[in-house]
Formats: C-alpha cells, structure tokens, sequence
C-alpha cells in the first residue's frame, strides 16, 4: 500500500475532505495551504429525523383534537344519563299509578262526576266522593278507556326512555372509538418520537462513519511521508515531506475540530428532541385535565386523568414486540364507519420506521489523533534537522566550489625577469 501511494501522481492542490477518499488527489504537497472541509453529503435514501419529527407534531394535534371530541360526547352523555334516570323514574311512576288507578276503578272507587279515582280526589284534600256525586261501579267499556287513558302516558315514557337510550348506546359506542383513537394515537406518537431518535443517532453514526474514513487516509499519508522520507537526503524532497507532514496534520487538527463539534451537535439537537417530546406531552395532559374538569357524565373524566401515561419517549413499540405502533391512529377521525381503517400516510410511516434500524459506524478503529500529532511533529522537527543539515551542506559545498573557480580563474603571478 506505501508503494502504491509514493507512486501516487503529485497534484499541486490541496485535497479536501471528499478527496481524501480520492487516490489521485493523494499526497498533495502545497505548502501552507488553507484547509477547507465542506459539509458531508448523508446517504440519498437516508430519512431526515424531520419526517418523525412531523408525524410525532401532527399526531399531537390529533390527539388534542381527539380529547376535546372525547369531552363533547362525554358531555352529552351526562345530560343523556340524568334525561334517562329522569324518564326510567317517571315511567316507573306511570306503570305503578296505572295499576293503583285501575284496582280502584275496578272496584267502583271513583267519583261519579269527575270520574278520578278515591285515592286521586284524597291526595288533593278533597271529600269523596263530590258533594252531590255518588260512588259507582264502571261498565266494562269505561275500565277499557281509563286503561288505554293511562296507558298512553306510559308509552308515551317508554318511547322517550328508549329513544334517550338509543342515543345513548350511539354516544358510548363514539366514546369507546375516540378512546381506543387516543390509545392508537399516543403508540403513533412514540412510535413517531422513537423513530426520530433513532434516526438523530443514524446522523451522526453516518458522520462517524466519514470520519473514520478521513482517518484512516490521513493516517496513510502521514505514514507514508514519513517512511519516504525517513533516510532521504534529496533536500527536495525533505522539503517537500515537511510541507506534506505540516499539511496532513493541520487537516488531522480540522478533522478532529469537526467531529468533536459533530459531537456536540448531535447531543443537543437529541436534547431539544426530547424536550420538544415532553412539551408536546405537556400540552395533551394540559388539555386533558381541562376537559376532565368539565366532565359530569359517571366514569368518565377519569380515564382522561391518566390519558397522557402511555405518552413515554423513551419507549419504542417497534423495538419491543412491535405491537401499539399505531398502526390504526386516523390522525383525528373516530366515526364508527371508519373503525379499524388504516390510512395510506401512517402505513407508509410505520413502514419506514420499521424497516429503517441503525446502522453503526463502519470503518477502522482510529488511532488516538494526539499520538498522531506527536509523531508527525516529531517526524517534522527531525526532517527539518536534516533539511538544515543538508542546506548547510549543499551551502558549504556550493562555497567550496565558488572558491575554487574564483581561484582558477585568477592569473599566476610569476617573477619578472631582469
């Protein structure tokens, strides 16, 4: 590998992080050279934690929208119940006055004039019977008419309390849907939350990865200047080797600086991940509380007192049995006609997320990057001895050789003759 990269074509430019992977751009050798390192290019078919990101804002506002749709039915259940106790109480009442009425109508206990019954006329303070009235005993025909009279208050009851009912089987059955929405939309959202993080850690295993790559390059070329140039006494190419050291270096320095902040970086926005995740629980408990406070119907502001217990970022339904991803989450929608469906958006999503996992750094291990400096400075303190030396020498023998030419080219003196 050092022969293939002494042989490596000189390109008197700078190679930046990119080319590093580029063997022609191979130990460049202009010296003092700025580095720049551009932004790293991430996979075509990588997802942006964004796209989760999204998914886990939207499914906020559903579930939101969802609470406020659970207390509106909640709402109208409770006026249902106290309508529907009323109305049972009354048509009990009805039924058991139609049977006292008629035993007294049966055995003539009723007044003549008014045709109420005894117990009718006493309830009110009144003689029985009327003064100038008499007590008598009704012709089959009457009993029939004051049994249908009676008996059409209780129908009349009855179909009340049975429509009252059926509306309210109707308003349970859309209760226990936008429940069941709730508890789809809240395995959604951390499914959604889970998904970001995981892909929050897949950028920077993504930069770990190029870095270990830029590693692993510089470290051949400051390998290999430095076994070139180990026992060289061409002073072009100490020199050169110096400018190569000095310029592999400050890339090791820039690289290290870009990863350290990469470091950083991918820290605080996980960070602001999980902040933004225990605001968006926030607002649905806030809202939850809000409506359950306003809620009369029996048994039902309490579910919405825990609601928001499911809501824990740091689960991942899809890395544990992958059950309650929310598959079924409508973003909102809780008709009874549409129970179970599956909309074309969140079947994409859970997809995506149940096929993208994390995929670690690849690449060699790097060696530590001050051992690297300390060597390669090392290595230049010592070219530059020997290129001193060299100088030194290539200065004394260029003397040597100019004094010897002036000294040919000079005249010899010889003795004149008398």
């Amino acid at each position: 590998m050092l022969t293939a990269l002494a042989a490596a074509p000189f390109v008197p430019t700078l190679a930046r992080a990119q080319d590093l992977l580029d063997p022609t751009t191979l130990r460049s050798s202009r010296v003092s050279s700025s580095t720049t390192l551009p932004p790293r290019a991430r996979p075509a078919d990588r997802i942006s934690p964004g796209y989760a990101r999204s998914m886990a804002g939207g499914v906020t506002d559903a579930l939101i929208s969802l609470i406020r749709a659970y207390g509106s039915a909640a709402d109208q259940i409770g006026l249902m119940q106290v309508k529907e106790k009323d109305l049972a109480a009354k048509l009990a009442a009805a039924i058991a006055n139609k049977a006292a009425q008629l035993d007294e109508y049966r055995q003539g206990l009723f007044c003549s004039g008014c045709n109420r019954t005894k117990s009718d006329i006493l309830s009110k303070g009144e003689q029985f019977p009327h003064q100038g009235q008499s007590i008598i005993k009704p012709t089959p025909e009457q009993i029939a008419g004051k049994e249908r009279e009676l008996q059409a208050v209780i129908d009349k009851l009855d179909a009340e309390l049975k429509d009252v009912r059926t509306k309210l089987a109707k308003a349970n059955q859309d209760i226990d849907t936008i429940r069941s929405q709730i508890f789809d939309g809240m395995g959604l959202w951390r499914t959604a939350v889970a998904f970001q993080r995981r892909m929050i850690r897949q950028e920077d295993f993504d930069d770990e990865s190029a870095y270990l790559r830029e590693r692993e390059k510089i470290s051949q070329q400051l390998g290999a200047v430095q076994t070139e140039t180990a026992t060289s006494q061409d002073i072009s190419l100490i020199r050169g080797g110096v400018g190569d050291l000095e310029l592999w270096s400050s890339t090791l320095r820039q690289v290290e600086d870009r990863r350290a902040a990469e470091r950083r970086a991918s820290n605080q926005t996980m960070n602001l991940a999980d902040v933004t995740a225990q605001r968006e629980r926030a607002r649905v408990e806030t809202v939850a509380n809000e409506v359950a406070a306003r809620i009369t119907a029996f048994g039902l502001a309490g579910y919405l007192r825990i609601v928001t217990v499911p809501m824990t970022p740091s689960i991942d339904p899809l890395a544990l049995a992958q059950e309650g991803s929310g598959i079924t989450f409508r973003m909102g929608k809780y008709d009874q006609a549409g129970f179970g469906e599956i909309l074309p958006r969140v079947a994409e999503f859970i997809g995506k997320a149940r096929n993208t996992m994390v995929e670690g750094p690849s690449g060699p291990p790097a060696p530590m990057a001050g051992d690297e400096l300390r060597m390669a400075d090392n290595a230049i303190a010592r070219l530059k001895a020997r290129l001193n030396v060299r100088l030194a020498e290539e200065q004394r023998r260029r003397d040597e050789a100019a004094a010897a030419a002036l000294a040919q080219a000079q005249p010899s003196e010889t003795p004149t003759q008398p």
